[in-house]
């Protein structure tokens, strides 16, 4: 193989996830920032340092169907929906997470586009 050919990388793959939040007591409202919090605890409780660690972005909560569109990587998309399954309870009360739909057809229902990775 000759020296000067240069080896290009590809550009990380986005795919999204859309998740549903079950809150198991009404004295926690369903927010977006409730939804981060869920997510981030599912991912730290089940991989510890390195869940804290993968990159994802929310897109967009409803708040009345308590439903979320998460844009992720797809080398991360399984961890991510891993977690999700693990997660049982917040702040002690039950709460459970639930993959609807994985897909990169997600991505165009959203603003971003596939050059906005770079600001994952």
């Amino acid at each position: 193989m000759p020296s000067n050919k240069l080896r290009r990388r590809r550009k990380p793959s986005l795919t999204s996830i859309c998740l549903t939040l079950v809150l198991g007591a009404s004295s926690i409202k369903a927010t977006h920032d409730v939804f981060t919090e869920v997510l981030d605890a599912a991912l730290t409780g089940l991989y510890g340092i390195i869940g804290g660690a993968l990159v994802w972005e929310l897109i967009d909560f409803q708040k009345d169907k308590q439903t979320a569109i998460v844009h992720c990587y797809q080398a991360d998309q399984q961890r991510i929906c891993a977690a999700a399954g693990f997660m049982t309870q917040f702040k002690g009360l039950p709460c459970r997470l639930q993959v609807l739909q994985t897909s990169p057809a997600l991505l165009q229902q959203s603003s971003m586009d596939q050059d906005g990775a770079k600001d994952l």
